[in-house]
């Protein structure tokens, strides 16, 4: 046995095949099935921050540990703070969480029901948590940056990615 996400449904006569025939993109004579994301339930311990390489402060949803589609997922992205604030999440909160595609972890929702008081209020960060610079949001624009292109974080993942 191993994992699996789906499988894919093809009709099994060549005759058939051809008389379905083709899109522009793939065959009219198959189909791929995904199964439902395995979830399950976890809560937020602490939510830290990570610094991209174009300056991106992006907050990170450190998990309980919980195993997700045979791996254990201990940490989320939580991608903007627009992210946070629409799902109403809040550290010690309760969480449903899946993995997208059996690959990235992600909060599908709060269990508002299941909090008790203790939760706090996530609140966005004035400064880069890696140089201390004072960090901005152009308006529009849902992220949150570090202006500083000599920031250590951002030269390391440009490093990163020049790399890979």
């Amino acid at each position: 046995p191993y994992a699996t996400d789906g499988m894919v449904i093809k009709l099994d006569s060549l005759a058939l095949q051809e008389k379905a025939g083709y899109t522009a993109k793939s065959p009219r004579w198959a189909i791929a099935w995904k199964f439902p994301a395995q979830q399950g339930q976890s809560r937020i311990l602490d939510i830290t921050l990570n610094v991209g390489r174009t300056g991106a402060i992006t907050p990170i949803a450190e998990l309980e540990p919980v195993v997700l589609a045979e791996t254990t997922v201990s940490r989320a992205s939580l991608h903007n703070e627009d992210y946070i604030r629409d799902k109403d999440i809040r550290i010690g909160d309760q969480v449903l969480v899946q993995k997208a595609g059996d690959i990235i972890p992600e909060i599908v929702e709060s269990l508002k029901d299941k909090r008790d008081g203790s939760e706090e209020i996530w609140q966005p960060p004035t400064h880069c948590p890696a140089c201390g610079s004072n960090s901005v949001r152009v308006e529009g624009e849902a992220v949150r940056r570090c202006p500083n292109p000599g920031c250590p974080a951002q030269i390391r993942e440009r490093v990163i990615h020049y790399a890979s």
